[in-house]
């Protein structure tokens, strides 16, 4: 009996220990290398959305939990950004030439407390947001920075936030070049390579194709970024 007791709190051990070691992602599009990230932003022609976070923060797992669920939230970043998580650590990337660790990029952009979200276009840091907000008040200020970036709104976030706005982004077809479409199709899991009109498409997919005619079709049907590959 006590042999077989044994056997089964080792299996138990093992199997917790298996569950533990599995990676779980409340937005299975996140990236964790800031450089990669950055990198497939600037191909995309997309903003980066950079969540500073931590496993011992409270709000950073209520914005898990509440917040990077929520499908409105999670279709509007696929559509229109590449969001990447930094939690403390001595993890490296390469970032616009130099090298860093995620402890070093807390101090890098300035950020004291975690949750921070910060918004960057290209080289430049769009603005920086501290805290948590609910999934309905972080939906609006998506957009409300998307469409600053990309639309040049010009009202404030006071008066855009007591409106209602199903705004979902603006379709756009980015050229590029081959070698740019693969690095891509390896590191973004929202990224579909395509050879015709998919018989259900996702306007938020990010699209890859060689054919002109079906960048243009796609883009009219609402699809918010097609990479088009330029033969030479």
């Amino acid at each position: 009996m006590l042999n077989r007791l044994r056997r089964f709190l080792v299996l138990v051990a093992f199997f917790t220990l298996s569950i533990s070691a599995v990676t779980t992602y409340a937005y299975e599009f996140e990236f964790r290398d800031l450089g990669t990230a950055h990198k497939v932003a600037n191909i995309e022609g997309k903003m980066v959305l950079i969540a500073f976070t931590s496993e011992s923060c409270y709000y950073c797992r209520l914005f898990d939990k509440e917040v990077l669920t929520n499908k409105q939230v999670q279709d509007f970043l696929r559509g229109n950004y590449i969001f990447v998580r930094i939690e403390p650590g001595n993890d490296k990337t390469s970032f616009l030439g130099k090298t860093y660790t995620n402890n070093e990029l807390f101090g890098a952009f300035g950020v004291r407390g975690t949750p921070t979200f910060v918004f960057l276009k290209d080289k430049t840091q769009i603005t920086q947001v501290p805290g948590y907000m609910p999934a309905e008040n972080f939906l609006k200020a998506l957009r409300f920075i998307v469409k600053v970036v990309e639309e040049n709104y010009k009202e404030s976030f006071e008066a855009y936030s007591k409106k209602k706005d199903d705004y979902k982004g603006r379709p756009t077809i980015v050229k590029i070049k081959q070698n740019d479409a693969q690095f891509v199709l390896n590191y973004d899991k929202n990224a579909k390579r395509v050879d015709s009109i998919p018989s259900n498409v996702d306007i938020n997919t990010v699209y890859v194709t060689t054919s002109v005619e079906i960048a243009n079709k796609l883009k009219e049907m609402g699809v918010i970024r097609v990479l088009l590959v330029e033969n030479r």
